[in-house]
């Protein structure tokens, strides 16, 4: 793709936002502006195994180049933010589906990767200081403060963090209906949605439940697809269901301060949201912000600039704006 005039060849750069969920790529021009996107499933390879998160991303490369009519040597640098990148034991793994899925697409460019949070705070502050707090089917905040250090907190996992996530919120609300149907804990209309889903007798959903062992990632989903019937439920004025809701809402706010105080921001703190859970208006919401303004008070819950997989594209074409001390995978 050539500009007439002197003939430049213009500069494109990649940004990948990989999730647990989905995978959304973002290719920009020079001045950052979006020429095309792909989308395909997940790459978190926790959840779906190495060469599967290395297949999704290629896929969605694949459609962005396609979609932008881009060619891959135009394509000047990669930047991924991957879930499930959390510590030195994964950067093997990220090597490998970063190095073949940018062979598959046929890119050469220089890469790095980043966890997912890094490029959500990137894309909300467009590189300047502030807390992300994601919620998906995980969660997750991540923080940068004036002088360009970082912070993370949770982001650790469905078997012990992502506190207030997707997942979370789905697998307490499976409880809440199980424990309704043993009559060990309050009725709560959760119990018809979990019939409905895993059959009406007895037999029926402990075989659903059993099920479960058969994979992590069919156990992730089931839990997870869960949360919906939790909103529902609380939308239309079940206790229980708001009582799951609240309590999530505080988990939230409860990690997104921990970042904005480890990165010193304290004087009118400005934090964004991404992720699907803290999208839509619910109880969840409200206890956030009630939550939030008792941790740090004068704390203001700000729109997001522009989305994680524009933040990564910002981050590729512009390496001075990734914080030093935050966990990276290059090639």
């Amino acid at each position: 793709m050539h500009h007439s005039g002197y003939n430049l060849p213009v500069a494109y750069f990649l940004g990948i936002d990989g999730g647990a969920t989905k995978t959304h790529i973002v290719l920009s021009n020079g001045t950052g502006r979006p020429v095309g996107e792909g989308q395909s499933g997940p790459s978190n390879y926790h959840i779906v195994g190495v060469e599967q998160a290395a297949s999704n991303l290629s896929a969605s490369i694949s459609q962005a180049l396609a979609r932008s009519a881009v060619s891959p040597h135009e394509v000047k640098a990669a930047c991924a933010g991957m879930a499930g990148l959390d510590g030195a034991s994964d950067k093997k793994q990220m090597h490998q589906i970063l190095t073949s899925a940018l062979e598959a697409s046929a890119l050469q460019c220089p890469w790095r990767s980043l966890n997912d949070s890094v490029v959500a705070w990137a894309g909300a502050f467009h590189g300047g200081p502030g807390a992300l707090i994601a919620a998906g089917s995980g969660s997750v905040a991540f923080a940068v403060g004036k002088n360009g250090r970082s912070a993370r907190a949770d982001g650790l996992g469905h078997w012990l963090g992502d506190a207030g996530s997707g997942y979370d919120i789905g697998r307490r609300g499976l409880r809440a209906a199980l424990t309704a149907l043993d009559e060990r804990g309050p009725a709560t209309s959760l119990t018809e949605q979990f019939l409905a889903l895993a059959g009406s007798s007895q037999q029926e959903w402990i075989g659903w439940i059993a099920a479960l062992d058969s994979s992590i990632s069919h156990a992730h989903e089931q839990l997870r697809s869960f949360a919906p019937s939790v909103f529902e439920a609380a939308a239309a004025g079940d206790a229980v269901a708001r009582t799951i809701l609240d309590g999530a809402g505080a988990a939230l706010a409860s990690t997104a301060a921990s970042v904005l105080r480890k990165v010193g921001l304290l004087t009118a703190p400005q934090v964004a949201t991404a992720g699907s859970v803290l999208q839509q208006p619910s109880c969840l919401r409200q206890a956030f912000r009630e939550a939030l303004n008792g941790y740090l008070p004068g704390c203001q819950v700000v729109p997001a600039r522009a989305g994680p997989a524009c933040g990564a594209a910002l981050l590729a074409s512009n390496s001075d704006l990734v914080p030093q001390d935050a966990l990276q995978v290059c090639g």
